[in-house]
C-alpha cells in the first residue's frame, strides 16, 4: 500500500461526510434559513426571507459541484492519475462553482451582512484552487515536452 492511499481513502470519506451535511443543510434549508434571517440579520419582510432562501439553495448547488468535483479528483487521485488534463478541467469546475457561490454571497450581502465575509472566503478559495489548477497545468505541459524529447 503507497503512502498517500491513506490520506486519499480519508480525504474521500470526508468529501463524503460534507455532501451529506449539504445535504442535510437542503432538507433543513427553510429552517435555517428563517433562523439566520430572524436572528441575525433581523431581517422579518417575507421578500427578503424568500430571497435569502433562494440565495442559500443556489449556494448548496454550488457546493454540490465542489464536492462532488472533489471526489472525482480524489478518485483520479487514487488510480495515480495526477497531471492530467481531467483533474485540471475538475478544478476548473471547482473554481468557477467558488465565483459562483460568491457571486451569490453577494446578492445575499444585500440582506445579510454575514454574507459578504462568505464572498471573500470563497473567493479567496477559488483564486488557491485556480493557482493549483495553473500549477498543474504547466506540469502537464512540461511532462509532455518531456515525452516529446524521449
Amino acid at each position: 500500500m503507497r503512502y498517500n492511499d491513506g490520506i486519499i481513502r480519508w480525504a474521500k470519506i470526508a468529501t463524503v461526510m460534507f455532501i451529506a451535511m449539504v445535504v442535510v443543510a437542503d432538507i433543513f434549508g427553510i429552517i435555517i434559513t428563517r433562523y439566520i434571517a430572524y436572528c441575525w440579520a433581523e431581517v422579518f419582510d417575507m421578500l427578503r426571507v424568500v430571497i435569502l432562501t433562494v440565495v442559500f439553495y443556489i449556494g448548496t448547488v454550488g457546493g454540490y459541484f465542489i464536492l462532488i468535483s472533489l471526489f472525482k479528483l480524489l478518485s483520479n487521485m487514487s488510480k495515480d492519475v495526477v497531471f492530467d488534463r481531467k483533474n485540471t478541467k475538475l478544478m476548473a469546475v471547482i473554481t468557477g462553482a467558488l465565483v459562483g457561490i460568491a457571486v451569490d454571497c453577494v446578492i445575499g450581502g444585500f440582506i445579510w451582512n454575514g454574507s459578504w465575509i462568505l464572498a471573500i472566503l470563497a473567493l479567496f478559495m477559488g483564486l488557491i484552487v485556480l493557482s493549483v489548477k495553473v500549477v498543474f497545468d504547466k506540469a502537464i505541459t512540461m511532462k509532455e515536452e518531456m515525452d516529446l524529447t524521449i
